[in-house]
């Protein structure tokens, strides 16, 4: 949709079939080799000058590692180890660099998390304050010891504050939770914070995110008085500050025997052809799939392969996903695929805290037929106006409001106002329907690293 010439494209490509793109299967960075040393790229020597560092929410993968050395709590330049954590979340240093504050650094689309599929869709560090015991071979960076070290307390006193004890916060509470529920509790603790936390560890309000996560733990309690399993449940703070409960998944946990949801093209073109399917997995491996528009219905048998979705020898890629909003990309279609647990027939509230004072990046498909045209414009909203920067270009601040539950856009005389309606939305993505033009989609994007890699990925699918 190309906001300065025209606010009626259509929107994306692609069949709502089963069949799909593999990931840009990015390697992550292997641990180094540690016969070639150097504590200033985090490549040490003898195995005895050699710490491991454990990044745990769930496991990071393929997250930055620096040394504060300078104690300002920030990742310089001069200060980034060329090794990145691997699949367990583990990377080497040298026992010199022990000796300093260790700050990991998650980036959207390119750090993954063992806790569900595709990659992280928001930036943030965790930090563990210098050690003195530089004899532990495993140092543990994790939310527990990022809010001990900015409220300036132990490790063990910030356990006892949280009533849980410190072998379990202090360790890998990940390979724990199977057989120890205060493990599982403060997996369920780490990977809720985990949402709330700022990009850098300096823009960290110590007090505010200890309350939140006192906040959390209570919730948590009252799950497990209730005899939930915390293992797949995160909290998360929606645009009002309450607390909601969500399901996690992987690929193979979103598409497990018994589970339904809803998918459509994002693609104008073939979303009107298709219209939204109901797919539900009616034993392990088979799908069924109704189509609402005809009432058609087809069975087929798929694999999961990581976060691929397999179907008849291809495969959906599945590069974002969560409960109410998950993304595919099909192999060799050139689509973008919604999928979600909510029925996407259904509108979807927002608010005037959705967008007031926020940057939202605008990603839909300005073509008018079968093969896609991705653009992307930033949006960035004060209380009662908005600019719309797309290549480089500004435009005036147009006035907005929230219009019933539609996000509605004045523009200029001479030009079509819009009229968002949302179909489906998480803390990240909110996805639109222009609610003058039938199955003409876009999406909101909170993160801009996010929002890059859904448009270049969205783009390469069609090559």
């Amino acid at each position: 949709m190309q906001f300065k010439l025209s606010l009626v494209a259509a929107s994306l490509l692609a069949t709502l079939t089963l069949t799909g793109c593999n990931d840009d299967s990015s390697s992550t960075p292997t641990t180094p080799d540690v016969e070639n040393p150097s504590p200033e790229t985090g490549n040490p020597t003898p195995d005895n000058n050699v710490i491991t560092i454990k990044a745990i929410d769930g496991y990071l993968v393929n997250a930055e590692i620096c040394i504060d050395r300078n104690n300002n709590n920030a990742c310089d330049t001069d200060e980034k180890l060329t090794v990145k954590t691997d699949k367990n979340g583990e990377a080497k240093i040298s026992k010199e660099d022990a000796k300093f504050n260790i700050i990991v650094s998650a980036k959207a689309s390119v750090t993954s998390d063992s806790d569900k599929s595709g990659k992280l869709d928001n930036d943030f560090q965790y930090i563990v304050s210098a050690s003195d015991n530089i004899e532990n071979k495993t140092i543990s960076v994790t939310p527990f010891t990022t809010m001990a070290h900015t409220k300036d307390i132990t490790l063990e006193a910030f356990a006892s504050e949280l009533d849980l004890p410190l072998n379990t916060i202090a360790g890998d509470y990940v390979a724990q939770k199977e057989s120890d529920d205060n493990a599982q509790k403060a997996h369920a603790i780490a990977r809720s914070i985990t949402t709330t936390l700022p990009t850098t560890i300096a823009s960290i309000d110590a007090d505010k995110l200890v309350k939140t996560t006192t906040d959390i733990s209570k919730i948590l309690d009252e799950k497990i008085n209730n005899k939930e399993n915390l293992n797949n449940i995160n909290i998360e703070f929606d645009e009002k500050g309450q607390a909601v409960s969500k399901e996690i998944y992987t690929t193979a946990s979103y598409f497990a025997a018994g589970e339904e949801m809803w998918a459509v093209s994002l693609n104008k073109a073939f979303a009107t052809q298709e219209g939204i399917d109901h797919a539900k997995v009616i034993s392990a491996n088979t799908l069924e799939m109704t189509r609402y528009n005809t009432n058609e219905k087809s069975t087929g048998e798929f694999t999961i392969n990581g976060d691929a979705f397999i179907s008849d020898g291809e495969a959906d890629t599945f590069i974002y996903m969560t409960h109410d909003v998950s993304l595919a990309v099909p192999q060799n279609d050139g689509d973008l695929i919604l999928w979600s647990k909510k029925d996407l027939r259904n509108k979807k509230a927002v608010y005037a805290e959705t967008f007031a004072n926020k940057t939202f990046f605008y990603i839909s498909d300005d073509s008018k037929n079968y093969n896609p045209d991705p653009m992307m414009a930033k949006m960035t909203f004060t209380n009662n106006t908005v600019i719309i920067t797309e290549e480089g270009e500004s435009m005036e601040p147009l006035s907005w409001k929230i219009n019933g539950e539609n996000l509605f856009i004045d523009f200029p005389e001479g030009e079509n106002d819009t009229s968002f309606k949302f179909i489906a939305k998480d803390r990240n993505l909110l996805i639109t329907e222009d609610s003058t033009v039938k199955n003409m989609f876009g999406m909101f994007v909170a993160n801009e690293g996010l929002a890059k890699d859904l448009l270049t990925k969205w783009k390469a699918s069609s090559n």
